[in-house]
């Protein structure tokens, strides 16, 4: 479960889609303003990382240092 004292883990992670293919890399995280939960990350995607996309992550998990997200790559 990701809260909020691992997200130091999750800065610059790799992130991982549903097949096990990388997305991209964790650029920020943002938080849940009533309950200070991590909820969303913007994804850094496309050539050096120059485009950016927000995930939500109430589903995802840490493994390994990566972020693994429930949708495929061609989704985010």
């Amino acid at each position: 479960m990701i809260n909020s004292s691992n997200l130091d883990n999750l800065m610059g992670a790799h992130v991982i889609d549903s097949d096990g293919d990388k997305i991209g890399s964790v650029g920020q995280v943002y938080l849940d303003t009533d309950t200070g939960a991590p909820s969303w990350v913007s994804v850094r995607t496309g050539l050096f990382g120059m485009s950016e996309t927000f995930v939500p992550i109430d589903q995802a998990d840490v493994t390994g240092g990566d972020l693994r997200v429930p949708y495929e790559k061609e989704f985010v």
